[in-house]
């Protein structure tokens, strides 16, 4: 299993109300969103902040 593999999962895992557009969006903003050629969401802590966000909304 690789490094967003895993961040990956653990969202998932920590999702309150999960749905496909929010897992959508975890998936691109771990997966696919890079920024001066990293990924920003390339830590536990900073996924973690992803997914409160992600539960705050409804």
């Amino acid at each position: 299993m690789t490094k967003r593999d895993k961040l990956y999962e653990n969202a998932i895992s920590m999702m309150e109300s999960s749905n496909p557009q929010k897992e959508s969006i975890l998936y691109h903003n771990i997966y696919s969103l890079k920024v001066n050629g990293g990924y920003p969401f390339s830590s536990e802590k900073d996924v973690h902040e992803l997914v409160n966000f992600l539960n705050s909304i409804d």
